[in-house]
This record gives structure tokens, C-alpha cells and sequence, in this order.
């Protein structure tokens, strides 16, 4: 469950879009005169006249249970629920002016209420953080019936998360323990042996072309973590200092045309990137200075 409101000028447009038989029908009213939505607003708007200082003198609230909880409720739990939730604004549902109209035009049903923010004294009703107040009770009646609530159910999803993340950090630092042990000669063979152990490594390129820093992916959660969130003393370049520089024209051809070779050669090219940037600073390095060295001819030419 979850819910939402606001202190709001009303209006006829909004009498019109909630107090709709087509989209649903009449749960409960108090003090409230009339057939019509116009009817209805007329009649708050004798009292709302009474305090020409107070704009927003509307309260506008929506109610939404999940759609298994709004199935299983029968008018007598939505009325339960729409008198609590008013109570729970500090608005006396036995005083105060308001109508709660049930929509069933979607998938699950759900409760908008319009009720006056203006007395019969013509003195305003307190609407301080009233969209959380609004959240909060909507919680607490939910546990109190024993409803799903939305707020319950994300902290239900963040404890999960945060479980789902300490397994796999635990499960990532001991693969890389585990790597470090049999003293992988370059960052390619690391990267391998870690895949080998479920876990795979992908550099993060800037826009120099230069590794920032790693990512580690432990697939069997799926679980996608910066190695600082690991483990601030994973710094793989500086365990790999001369394997992350610029490469060797030949060699990063090899890497990337050797299918031949009996090491498990990786699939995913982007765990090579940073390879890929050296090979393109080469190419870049050796045109330049081709254009360069034609330049200086034209000079020349020119000066003579």
C-alpha cells in the first residue's frame, strides 16, 4: 500500500476527474450535499469562502493498495481504511467535509479522496509535510491490518540487496586472495583466472583512453561493484604496473587474432579495452608523424 497527498486549489476539474461513475463509484461522504461533482464543490465553497487567505483550501489524497491486498478488501476494509488514513492526517471524519470514491478502472482499486482544509470556523487545517505524513500512515494502517506496504516491502528489498552485495564482496575478495596465490605474470592472465573463479573484471576507460579503475562482476548474482566498494586495496594497476601501459603494436594484434593458442582465450571483448586504446595510440602515433614529416616537405618546397 501507498499513498499520496497534497493541499491543492480544487476545483471543479478535480470534482470532475475523481467523482467519476465511470471509473468507479461512491465509497463514503460526510457533509457533503448534492449529486453532481459542481453540487459537491458548491458546497465546500461555502465554507472555503470564509477564509479568502487560504489558496491551496483543497485536500487531494490517493490510497493505492497492491493489487492482491485491493482484490481481497471488500467495501467495509476500504471505508476502515479511508476513515484511519484521515484520522492518521488529523482530519475528524465525522466533522470535516469530504467525499472518498473508489476507481476500479485500472488493474487494483484504489481510494482518491477530496475532503475541505476549511473548518466550519473557517479556520485552515494543518497540511505541514502532509505528503509524508501521508506515506507514514498509510505504512502503519497496512501493518496494523496486515496489508502489504510498499515502504515495507522497499526496505525488504534494500536488506536483500545489501545481503546479495556482502556475499558477493566476500566471494569476489576471496577469488582475488585465491588469483594472487598462483602469481598471474600480467593483468590478462589475472582477468582470466578470475573468470575461471565466477568473477569477471572490466576496466573503466576515461576519456583520455587511460584505466580509471575496475569493475568486478560476480555472475552467479549478477552482482556489479566498483573495487573500491570491494576493497579499497584492490588498486589492480598497481599490482599490474607494466602490464597496464601502452602494448606493442605486434602484440596486441596477437591477442586479438591468436585462436590458436591453448589459453582459454576471453569472449567478451570489452575486458580487453584498454588493450584496444593502446593499439589505437599506436596507429595514431605513427600517422601523425607521417603528416608531420609531409608538412615540413611543402615548407621547404615553398621556402626554395
Amino acid at each position: 500500500m501507498i499513498a499520496k497527498a497534497k493541499s491543492c486549489v480544487g476545483g471543479t476539474a478535480l470534482f470532475n476527474y475523481v467523482i467519476d461513475v465511470k471509473k468507479g463509484y461512491e465509497l463514503i461522504r460526510n457533509n457533503l450535499s448534492g449529486e453532481t461533482p459542481k453540487d459537491m464543490f458548491q458546497t465546500m465553497q461555502i465554507l472555503q469562502n470564509q477564509n479568502n487567505r487560504c489558496k491551496n483550501n483543497t485536500i487531494s489524497a490517493v490510497i493505492s493498495p497492491t493489487i492482491a491486498d485491493s482484490q481481497k478488501m471488500s467495501d467495509r476494509d476500504l471505508r476502515v481504511l479511508a476513515v484511519e488514513f484521515l484520522l492518521g492526517l488529523q482530519i475528524d471524519p465525522t466533522k470535516a467535509q469530504f467525499i472518498a470514491f473508489v476507481h476500479t478502472e485500472k488493474e487494483h482499486k484504489h481510494i482518491h479522496i477530496i475532503a475541505n482544509r476549511i473548518d466550519e470556523n473557517g479556520k485552515a487545517l494543518k497540511d505541514n509535510y502532509i505528503g509524508f505524513e501521508a506515506q507514514r500512515v498509510a505504512h502503519e494502517i497496512a501493518l496494523k491490518y496486515g496489508w502489504t506496504s510498499i515502504r515495507q516491502e522497499n526496505e525488504n528489498k534494500k536488506q536483500i540487496t545489501s545481503n546479495t552485495n556482502l556475499i558477493a564482496k566476500n566471494a569476489i575478495k576471496t577469488a582475488h586472495r585465491e588469483v594472487l596465490r598462483q602469481k598471474p605474470k600480467d593483468l590478462q592472465e589475472y582477468i582470466r583466472l578470475m573468470l575461471e573463479k565466477q568473477i569477471e573484471v572490466k576496466p573503466t576507460i576515461n576519456k583520455q583512453g587511460n584505466i580509471q579503475g575496475y569493475r568486478f562482476i560476480h555472475l552467479p548474482t549478477g552482482t556489479n561493484l566498483k573495487a573500491s566498494e570491494i576493497d579499497r586495496n584492490m588498486k589492480l594497476n598497481d599490482l599490474f604496473k607494466n602490464t597496464t601501459s601502452a602494448e606493442p603494436k605486434d602484440k596486441v594484434q596477437k591477442l586479438f587474432t591468436n585462436q590458436e593458442s591453448s589459453e582459454p582465450q576471453m569472449q567478451n571483448w570489452k575486458t580487453d579495452v584498454y588493450v584496444l586504446f593502446s593499439m589505437l595510440s599506436v596507429f595514431q602515433i605513427s600517422g601523425n608523424d607521417e603528416d608531420n614529416e609531409q608538412k615540413k616537405r611543402k615548407r621547404r618546397t615553398l621556402k626554395r
